[in-house]
């Protein structure tokens, strides 16, 4: 029973170390791995900011396209015979001829 409690578990990390220090093409593989998984994570997060960013430019277009359907149904207000007669009314103080005001002329 004396020889299993002298008997010790080697350290599972630095067997890994000496291993990988014992082979080199594992020890490089090891680090392309890690590389390309911070590259895999970078392009994820640049991504993701890209699509944010066309995200907020869609609605920025959207709220562009709404303003400007505003702007459409204001000019057409203002285009209208209606208004434009009263402008003449209140602005330029015109009046619309009385029957005393025409002057009918007969070709013959």
């Amino acid at each position: 029973m004396s020889k299993k409690a002298s008997y010790r578990q080697p350290n599972l990390f630095l067997e890994i170390i000496k291993g990988l220090g014992a082979n080199k093409i594992t020890l490089a593989l090891l680090v392309v791995i890690f590389a390309s998984s911070l590259s895999v994570v970078q392009v994820t997060h640049l991504s993701r900011a890209q699509l944010i960013e066309q995200d907020s430019l869609l609605q920025e277009r959207d709220e562009l396209d709404l303003e400007w359907r505003y702007f459409l149904v204001e000019e057409e207000f203002y285009s209208q015979h209606v208004r434009i007669e009263e402008v003449a009314t209140s602005q330029l103080e015109m009046k619309r001829p009385t029957s005393q005001d025409e002057q009918v002329i007969i070709l013959q």
